[in-house]
């Protein structure tokens, strides 16, 4: 009867804690659910195509990111979790800045208070924080800044927009194509819609044999590499595997045949033909799949949006 009575005066105290706990972070939740629904609304203007960001207000988003991030002092967990759901309406450098300044200030705020540095009277430690903050400020500006794309240069948040497109699992098995669109077997021929980018590659990256001689039309931006040769390029959509700040090209690699004509970042359409044959420069030779390209156009619109598994 003892150990019942023991195990009772446990759980009882137990769930009264979490109740409490919880009572006292819900408010919390919501009205930290609604300063970010006002923030996505409010800033979403100011990062549309159609309003880009000029250099100025670039450095006051990423200020103003650096003072969410010291009005927060969450962890960098919940800082990334933060970060991503502001994908499209922040730029990248601010959401950088938010992810850096948040970081370094606990860390350093952390050792100050281990060392005992704000054991001084109210003045000298007013002074003190303030030269901390401007200490910090100052190098996640010049980290952040960089990062902000010139107008009309096809930057991050041109490639990635605020639409995430799923690639099923199931894309890169036989039978997956039957899912896909564009398909004319008869003809040998794949017209790859802006959407279904992701899904074709892992179809025809996995079955490379099924796809030989095919003709393909496909649009994607010119990603170059020092590995690549002259006329080489990756017709590229940009990928998330884990959050916004890991996001990276990939796509199908092409040889143009011609050098010079096309820029890194330039937004394409081709229509090529899809062979097997060794591509990259002299010491970085690789074996697979190539797009033959045998016209290419500048596209007429961007595509929209980045892709991730579902």
């Amino acid at each position: 009867m003892r150990i019942v009575g023991m195990r009772g005066t446990r759980i009882f105290p137990a769930l009264r804690h979490t109740h409490d706990d919880f009572m006292r972070m819900m408010p919390i939740l919501l009205f930290g659910t609604i300063i970010a629904s006002i923030m996505r609304t409010g800033l979403s203007s100011l990062t549309s195509e159609s309003n880009r960001l000029d250099d100025a207000s670039a450095i006051v988003l990423i200020l103003v990111a650096m003072g969410l991030a010291f009005l927060c002092s969450l962890c960098s967990t919940s800082d990334a979790v933060i970060a991503a759901s502001m994908t499209g309406v922040l730029p990248v450098s601010a959401m950088l800045a938010f992810l850096i300044f948040g970081a370094v200030l606990l860390f350093v705020l952390t050792i100050a208070a281990w060392l005992g540095l704000f054991h001084t009277t109210e003045r000298a430690s007013l002074r003190a924080s303030l030269r901390l903050l401007v200490a910090l400020i100052i190098p996640a500006l010049l980290i952040a800044v960089p990062f902000q794309p010139i107008s009309g240069s096809g930057g991050f948040d041109e490639y990635a927009g605020g639409r995430a497109i799923a690639i099923p699992r199931s894309s890169h098995k036989p039978e997956g194509a039957s899912q896909l669109h564009g398909l004319d077997a008869a003809k040998k021929t794949i017209t790859i819609s802006d959407d279904e980018f992701g899904s074709w590659f892992e179809q025809i990256d996995h079955n490379p044999q099924r796809y030989v001689d095919y003709h393909v039309r496909v649009t994607g931006f010119v990603s170059k590499s020092r590995t690549f040769d002259a006329d080489e390029f990756e017709l590229s959509r940009q990928f998330m595997s884990c959050c916004i700040l890991d996001m990276s090209p990939f796509g199908f690699m092409a040889s143009s045949g011609k050098t010079g004509t096309l820029h890194n970042h330039d937004w394409v359409s081709v229509d090529a033909v899809i062979k097997q044959g060794r591509y990259g420069s002299a010491g970085h030779e690789r074996q697979g799949l190539i797009l033959r390209v045998q016209s290419v156009s500048k596209a007429a619109t961007a595509p929209n949006g980045y892709f991730y598994w579902q």
